[in-house]
């Protein structure tokens, strides 16, 4: 065989595949199929914040997103309130009993293992890639129910009704929604301003309402996160949890001593109903509505501690007695 003649048939089977290939693509857009998409990255913010910490938004940000199977999603936590970011299988509650501080599975999901971030704090992230379509509930394990999201996985080339910044301007809205809403929850102080009756705890609709997504993590004397109260020897005072999201203590260790260690809900309550700063006087878990009082016996100034809240959000408060 000549050499032009072979390289006439190279030039045909070229010109035919290129034929064919054009049929097919043109085949698929007469038929509607979409091409597949590239695997994408989501971002969904977990929990937020403002004022020093004071008032908390408690959901993720934007608490529903639509994705394509393949796509990856990082959730990150700005805050010093540690949140989880746990999925159980389809149908399944997360586990129960105290949260698991440590991560669970890999960082991939199809629907068939239970995987979880553990505590993510402080501008850590937790990033999982959804491998096949499904909805997907997931939780914080630290506060539900307010705190729960949704991932739909569609497959890659069906169409998706936002983008990935449109879905992330949607949950900074509705992050700073919230945020006001829990600063404006300081207004609903039930009680005669610098009395003797303390909120432990705020957040709004107060305890007779759904939990909120937004609570301030501070105790109240008045419509402000004050944190020091000055009485006279032998005043009693009494504290509210004035939240519907969140349990609080309110503990006064013995002068000069640091607050109890361990989990806050194994400290039990203890001191009675008076304090002179010899020994610890502790209310316990306070879930909201629930009340604690002491009497204060003995002149000093005196430091006191949500067990819970102390030292994520500084929630401490003092009392002087003259």
């Amino acid at each position: 065989m000549s050499s032009s003649n072979a390289m006439l048939r190279a030039s045909l089977a070229a010109a035919l595949l290129v034929s064919v290939l054009n049929a097919c693509a043109s085949s698929s857009e007469s038929n509607g199929s979409p091409p597949l998409s590239a695997p994408q990255s989501w971002s969904i913010v977990a929990g937020g914040s403002s004022q020093s910490e004071a008032v908390q938004a408690l959901d993720f940000y934007p608490n529903a997103l639509t994705i394509h199977a393949g796509d990856t999603v990082t959730w990150s936590n700005g805050t010093s309130i540690p949140h989880t970011v746990s999925i159980p299988q389809p149908g399944q509650s997360p586990p129960g009993g105290p949260p698991n501080p440590a991560p669970v599975g890999g960082g991939t999901y199809d629907g068939s293992t239970y995987v979880s971030s553990g505590f993510i704090t402080n501008g850590k992230s937790y990033a999982v890639t959804f491998t096949k379509p499904g909805t997907y509930a997931y939780y914080c394990i630290v506060h539900l129910p307010e705190m729960a999201g949704t991932i739909v996985v569609l497959p890659s080339t069906a169409p998706l009704p936002q983008s990935a910044a449109a879905a992330q301007a949607a949950g900074a809205a509705d992050q700073q929604s919230d945020l006001d809403a829990g600063a404006a929850s300081f207004s609903l102080f039930p009680y005669a301003v610098g009395g003797t009756h303390l909120a432990a705890g705020i957040s709004p609709g107060l305890p007779g309402s759904k939990p909120s997504q937004a609570t301030v993590m501070r105790f109240l004397d008045d419509t402000t996160a004050t944190s020091t109260i000055t009485i006279p020897l032998g005043t009693t005072v009494t504290w509210t949890n004035e939240a519907n999201n969140a349990p609080h203590t309110v503990t006064f260790p013995a002068l000069g001593q640091q607050p109890p260690a361990g989990p806050p809900d194994q400290v039990p309550p203890a001191g009675g109903s008076t304090y002179d700063g010899s020994a610890l006087a502790n209310s316990g878990v306070m879930p909201p509505g629930k009340s604690y009082t002491l009497t204060f016996t003995k002149t000093g100034t005196y430091t006191y501690y949500c067990l819970f809240h102390d030292g994520p959000t500084g929630m401490i408060g003092t009392v002087v007695v003259q």
